[in-house]
């Protein structure tokens, strides 16, 4: 049985190179007339001086954040070619969540019933993901649906 593809939830950590992954998202939604949700999770710290301010801000936070996607969305479909109105067809939710990226990720893939996750890795090196573990790692090893991981190009200076 072939897998029918009709929501893809693509996680984002906003860096420079995670357009890379995106196309990917993309080239998957158009290929299987699928939208694309986008989640990028921010990590509140917990020390003492920072969560009553954190707290306050968050909801304005939360909208800047968003609206960043967007903007950064666009400029994506615009350097792409792809029409305004492929955006609208393409992109369907951009959530902004608190706490660890792969809990909130995987919470939100099952609530929403997605069938498929994209992210992009930097691959830090053997001794790194042996010590500290990577996001992507973990997303495979305890996702229940599918996760694509893009090895995203190194970051360039000036870029």
């Amino acid at each position: 049985m072939i897998p029918k593809i009709k929501k893809i939830l693509y996680a984002t950590d906003l860096s420079a190179n995670a357009n890379y992954a995106f196309g990917y998202a993309l080239n998957v939604a158009m290929g299987n007339d699928a939208k694309v949700s986008i989640i990028n999770v921010y990590e509140k710290h917990v020390s003492q001086t920072n969560i009553t301010m954190r707290s306050n801000d968050f909801e304005t936070a939360k909208k800047k954040l968003a609206e960043k996607i967007k903007a950064d969305l666009a400029l994506f479909c615009q350097k792409e070619h792809i029409e305004d109105c492929m955006y609208d067809t393409l992109i369907g939710e951009i959530y902004v969540a608190t706490g660890l990226p792969v809990d909130a990720i995987l919470a939100k893939a099952k609530a929403n019933d997605y069938d498929l996750i994209v992210m992009g890795t930097h691959g830090h090196g053997l001794l790194f993901s042996a010590l500290i573990g990577s996001t992507a790692r973990k997303m495979v090893q305890f996702s229940e649906i599918p996760v694509l991981v893009v090895r995203l190009p190194e970051e360039k200076n000036g870029d």
